[in-house]
């Protein structure tokens, strides 16, 4: 296996992107615009994640029961930027039994994405 990919039919494409590129700051691996519709690849940790635009070849739906778990060298820094941009932080952040020092926020489409970094 070569690749691991989330795949998100966003419903709405445009605050979708925004919210990956501008306020996450995911860099962006691939975008396209063509007659199936945009999309964009953005590099998130090891894997990709990608975004459709909702239509009816990737219609949009609703997520439930997934979680994104994204580790990150400073879960602190990072929950105090989205802090800061008002992103609501949907589980706080704190040290876990597990070693995991995370927080958690929901994207646009409500796709949990968990910021974690190993403590001692």
């Amino acid at each position: 296996m070569a690749d691991l990919r989330v795949l998100i039919s966003a419903s709405d494409y445009d605050a979708t992107l925004v919210f990956y590129r501008d306020l996450l700051g995911f860099s962006i691996a691939e975008s396209w615009d063509d007659p199936d519709g945009r999309g964009t690849l953005f590099h998130a940790a090891d894997g990709k994640i990608e975004v459709f635009e909702g239509n009816e070849h990737h219609p949009a739906h609703a997520v439930e029961g997934v979680r994104l778990a994204i580790e990150v060298s400073n879960a602190q820094a990072v929950h105090d930027h989205v802090a800061a941009l008002g992103i609501a932080i949907t589980e706080p952040i704190d040290d876990r039994p597990w070693k995991h020092r995370s927080f958690t926020i929901d994207d646009p489409n409500g796709l949990a994405l968990t910021f974690f970094h190993v403590i001692d």
